[in-house]
């Protein structure tokens, strides 16, 4: 299944710096999406899947990785005192301005509740509410 999603190969024949740091690049990447693996179900389930159907099914899961290493108990406690909750790591403010816009009943540590809400967001709104772990996920 993950070779479906990113297959990394070199080309020995012209051992290029910029090959070898791609190289580089998609096996980490690899090592990512294998430690979120298990949360592919639910993005299948609630993304919005077109053309670029590998391309946001490998986002989201870096995206997972990154914000909460795929621990859907994660919590991130931010300068102004705020928390960040979950697989994507809602923030409070967030959650509360999503909750009663979504009817949303279940907690940000409920895996499919997070990320049925996290597909709502980047359809409508896209995702930039994860920038600030985009020099993880963003290549």
């Amino acid at each position: 299944m993950i070779g479906l999603l990113l297959s990394c190969t070199l080309t020995v024949a012209s051992p290029m710096v910029e090959d070898m740091t791609e190289y580089i690049q998609c096996r980490k990447d690899q090592r990512m999406i294998e430690h979120v693996l298990e949360w592919l179900p639910l993005i299948d389930k609630y993304f919005d899947l077109d053309s670029q159907k590998d391309e946001t099914r490998v986002r989201a899961l870096k995206v997972i990785y990154c914000e909460s290493s795929g621990y859907p108990n994660a919590v991130g406690i931010n300068k102004d005192g705020t928390k960040d909750i979950g697989l994507w790591q809602f923030n409070d403010n967030t959650w509360a301005w999503l909750k009663p816009k979504l009817n949303i009943q279940k907690e940000r540590t409920d895996p499919e509740t997070a990320t049925a809400v996290a597909a709502w967001l980047i359809k409508h709104d896209g995702w930039h509410h994860w920038n600030s772990s985009k020099h993880c996920w963003g290549g």
